[in-house]
Formats: C-alpha cells, sequence, structure tokens
C-alpha cells in the first residue's frame, strides 16, 4: 500500500464498521433478538456479580434479609413488593446472593423488553424502536449504578413501563386480557413504591387530551382495572395507615433530615430549583447525546404530518411529565425539602418515549443522514453499556486497592467458617449493621440454619427458627469499636438487656478476597445458649 492509498483505507475501515454495526442493529430490533440481547446482557452482569465479587451492596443485602419471610411492610420507606419477591426466591434457591442479583437483573430486563414493546406500539419503524429501549443505557442511574444499587426502583419502572405499553396497545386493541394486565400491572407498581400511585394517576389524567386514551382509559373497564390494581395492592397501605406516626416519621427523615443540602438551600424559589437540577442530574449523558445527534431532525422546518401514535403520545406524555414537574415541586415545597434525590426521577425513565416521537414522522428508517445517526446513537449506548460491565468487573480490583467500602469484596465464607469453629452453627444474629458492612445477611449465606436480625430495618423481625439455636451478635469493629462495649452496658432488644456475662468475644480478621490487603475486622459476642428471643 502507497503513503497516498493509506489515508483511504481508514474511512473505509470505518464504513465497514459503522456498516457491520448498522446490521446488528437490525437484528436487534426484532423483539425476540432484542429480548434474548437483554436477557444475555443481565446473564452476563449476574455471572460476574458471583463469580468475580463475593458481597453486596446495601440494597441486595436488605433483600436477603427480607427473603426470611413475609411481612405486609418491611420497612416504612417502601411497600413491600421487593420484600416478597425476595422470599419467594428464597424459598425456591435458599439464602444466596442469587436471590438479589436475580431480582435486581430479571426486573432491568424486563424493564427493556417492555420499553421495546411500548415503543413498537408508537413507532411502524422498528430501528426507532430499538432506539427508545436502548437509550435506558443513557441514564446514569439504570446504566451503571442499577447494576448495583437501588431495588424498589427496579421495581417501580418496570411496572411503569407495563403500564404504558399496554395502556398504548388498549388504545389501539382492546381486550379483557389487556385490562386485567393493567389491574396486575397497577398493582406491582403500587407495591413497589410508595409514589407509584400519584405517578400513575398523573398519567391517568393526562390521557385527557388524546381522544383514544381517554376512551380506554376512563371508561368503565379502564377505571375498573385501575381501582382493581389499587385494591390489590391496598393492604400494605392499609397496614401503613394504621402505624401513622411511624410511617410519617420515616419518610420525614428519608426526604428531609437525611437528605442534606449541597449548598445553602434559602427560600421557595431556591426548592423549586431541586427539582430541574436534579431531573437534570438523572437524564445524563442521555439527554445532550440525543441532542447533539437529533438537533438536525427536531429543527426541520417541513415536517411531515405525524402518525396518530406519534401525536398521541406526544400530548399525552409531554403533559404528564409536565404535571410531575408540579407534583414534584409542590412535594418539595410543602415538605421544605432541602436536597431532592436523583433516584426519585427514575419516573422520568419514559422520556425516550416522547423524544423519539417528537421527531419528524419515521426519519430513520427513511432519511440516509438520520439512519446514521441513529447509528451512531445506538452505538454509543451500547458501548456506555459494554463499559458498564467492564467497570462492574472492576470493582474488584478497585475495592481490593481502595477499601474504603469494601463491600463486594469481604471474605464472608471465610469469616462464616471462623465463627463455626467458635461454636456458631445455628441460632439467631444480631447486625449492627454499618453503612457499608451488613454482615449478618452476607453471614447468613454460609450460615443457612441462622435468622438475621438488622439494626439498619428494625421494623421487620424474621419468624423464629422452628429449632433454636444460639445467638450471635457482630458489628464492624474496625469502623465501630465502641459497639463492645456498649452492648455489655445497655440494652439489645432482642436479648431484652445486656449482652450476659458468660457471652464469648472475639475478632473475626481475614485478607479481601483476592488480594492480600486485610479486610475490615469484625467484632462478636457469642452466647451458646442463647438469651431472650436471640437464640
Amino acid at each position: 500500500m502507497t503513503a497516498a492509498s493509506e489515508p483511504s483505507s481508514r474511512p473505509s475501515r470505518l464504513r465497514r464498521f459503522a456498516g457491520g454495526l448498522d446490521a446488528l442493529l437490525d437484528r436487534l430490533a426484532e423483539p425476540r433478538g432484542f429480548a434474548a440481547a437483554a436477557v444475555g446482557y443481565y446473564a452476563v452482569a449476574f455471572l460476574i456479580r458471583t463469580l468475580l465479587l463475593t458481597g453486596t451492596s446495601g440494597d441486595e443485602a436488605q433483600l436477603m434479609l427480607y427473603g426470611q419471610g413475609f411481612a405486609w411492610i418491611y420497612d416504612f420507606g417502601n411497600p413491600p413488593m421487593a420484600g416478597w419477591l425476595a422470599a419467594i426466591v428464597e424459598t425456591v434457591i435458599g439464602p444466596s446472593i442469587a436471590v438479589a442479583l436475580l431480582i435486581r437483573y430479571g426486573l432491568m430486563a424486563v424493564f427493556l423488553v417492555l420499553m421495546h414493546a411500548a415503543a413498537r406500539e408508537v413507532f411502524e419503524d422498528r430501528r426507532t424502536a430499538l432506539a427508545v429501549a436502548l437509550s435506558a443505557f443513557g441514564f446514569w442511574f439504570y446504566g451503571w449504578e442499577a447494576l448495583r444499587n437501588y431495588m424498589d426502583s427496579l421495581v417501580l419502572i418496570a411496572a411503569l413501563a407495563a403500564c404504558v405499553w399496554l395502556m398504548l396497545r388498549l388504545a389501539r386493541a382492546p381486550s379483557l386480557g389487556g385490562y386485567a394486565g393493567l389491574a396486575v400491572a397497577v398493582a406491582v407498581g403500587s407495591l413497589g413504591k410508595f409514589s407509584f400511585p400519584p405517578v400513575l394517576l398523573a398519567l391517568v389524567a393526562a390521557a385527557g387530551v388524546s381522544p383514544l386514551l381517554r376512551e380506554t382509559l376512563w371508561s368503565r373497564r379502564g377505571l375498573l382495572a385501575i381501582g382493581a390494581g389499587f385494591g390489590l395492592a391496598s393492604p400494605p397501605y392499609v397496614y401503613a395507615l394504621l402505624h401513622l406516626d411511624r410511617w410519617l416519621a420515616v419518610a420525614d427523615d428519608r426526604l428531609v433530615i437525611s437528605a442534606l443540602a449541597e449548598g445553602p438551600v434559602g427560600g421557595t424559589l431556591d426548592r423549586a430549583l431541586l427539582v430541574p437540577d436534579s431531573a437534570l442530574n438523572f437524564v445524563l449523558p442521555v439527554l445532550p447525546l440525543f441532542v447533539v445527534l437529533f438537533l438536525v431532525d427536531l429543527v426541520q422546518l417541513r415536517r411531515p404530518a405525524p402518525s396518530g401514535a406519534r401525536r398521541r403520545v406526544r400530548r399525552w406524555l409531554g403533559l404528564w411529565l409536565a404535571a410531575l414537574w408540579v407534583l414534584f415541586t409542590l412535594t418539595v415545597v410543602a415538605a421544605g425539602m432541602v436536597k431532592l434525590r436523583e433516584h426519585y426521577m427514575f419516573v422520568a425513565m419514559p422520556l425516550p418515549l416522547l423524544l423519539f416521537a417528537l421527531l419528524p414522522e419515521q426519519p430513520l428508517a427513511h432519511a440516509i443522514g438520520a439512519r446514521w445517526r441513529s447509528v451512531a446513537y445506538c452505538g454509543v449506548l451500547a458501548a456506555l453499556a459494554a463499559v458498564a460491565l467492564v467497570a462492574l468487573a472492576g470493582q474488584a480490583v478497585v475495592e481490593a486497592i481502595d477499601c474504603s467500602k469494601c463491600r463486594m469484596t469481604m471474605p464472608w465464607r471465610l469469616y462464616a467458617e471462623r465463627l463455626r469453629e467458635a461454636g456458631f452453627e445455628r441460632g439467631t444474629i444480631v447486625s449492627y449493621d454499618s453503612p457499608y458492612t451488613d454482615a449478618g445477611a452476607n453471614l447468613r449465606r454460609f450460615l443457612p440454619d441462622s435468622r438475621v436480625v438488622s439494626d439498619k430495618r428494625p421494623y421487620f423481625v424474621p419468624p423464629p427458627l422452628v429449632l433454636p439455636g444460639s445467638c450471635l451478635v457482630i458489628w464492624n469493629d474496625s469502623r465501630y469499636p465502641q459497639i463492645a462495649d456498649q452492648i455489655r452496658s445497655s440494652a439489645v432488644p432482642q436479648i431484652g438487656g445486656p449482652v450476659p456475662d458468660g457471652a464469648v468475644f472475639g475478632r473475626l480478621e481475614g485478607p479481601l478476597v483476592r488480594s492480600g490487603n486485610p479486610a475490615p475486622t469484625l467484632g462478636y459476642a457469642f452466647i451458646e445458649a442463647g438469651a431472650g428471643d436471640c437464640r
């Protein structure tokens, strides 16, 4: 190859790569191909977590804790659906990290498939429907954070996607099965997050701008389906109302007291601005990516008339998001909040459906330039998804070097073996869980004949063991060494008093998994005969 011809080979290779990516996207745009890709992606995430990382995030440890039994309310911050799922899965596979991971990655895959289905109800061009579904990877809090954190929010977005899909499908082809499915989706979402009912009611109210959606959702069958869903989800809400003081105290703590402002927040205007600030942070980087690549399409002067489905989504979801903005603003101002956490914005996950509905009719299928812009858009999102998996695997290296949290590389199996050597095999573990430890739930994976009570989730007490055993109180001794003296002098609720004099105190030490660096030391008090309800 001559020097003159060498530069021309680079664009040629780039064109071949783009052409191959374009062909791959065509295959992924098919419903079965996309569903298989979504399941395969999260199967890889599951394998990374089970083979390379040994510990759990706080939300996963919480789910493993709830897997010990059913309750109307596990935590007054959220309804019980995630805990119920954990209890069901644990009944099948036993106490394991897989309980939390199957639920986490299962919900994420379901969300993608449902958003793809919803997009197919709006866009005849399957490339556009694929772009809508892949947009989820452009939300930082979904594409990266949700691989490790959040759980109840994943129930919410899966149920919300199901509702949007079913509402659009019912508008096109009403059926008894569709209304029944809508009732189930409403129930699941309402059992996932306390914020779901007002979000859904705003969605139903916004349907008034579309005659077809209004006829579908405001009809007797539509209202009956939505009412049935709320009715199915009502028992936990009734339970929470019967304990209203506790419910309001938890809400106040999470929304106001524990939400610390990053800067000074003065009056009403400052609080109102928290909503756009949080929303903007949540939609990064997908919103700027969309604007950069499709701005030329958005500003077209000569635009073909949109299809009925596209016009319907523009009006419906546009009004819905505007209503949510008002609802969030009123809540922030009325509650006196000084910080609005970004993960409260998970309700905005259907945003890409609205964004692509704003484009001219079918630009991705018919315009050459737009088609290649769609290839670039989907290619960037696929690259972000791949980088997220690489970063997830890299947690094993990062936590081995920087043990500021190191929750995912803790030597839980080794610690469980040391406890067996100390005499604990069966019984109750009272776990004083620091923000980054969650010892009890993780130890129970290797001590399956135990039950765990955690001070982080004091409202859930699992049922007693059929065969009672010993009592073990455990804590992170590296961070909180004072707990040893505290439990000697102050009452431990499960024991009904301080730890008795005959308790054996000890420490668990070991290296981080796949690293010679020391893991945080755990302290424990072992009462062989048990004490109080700790046995």
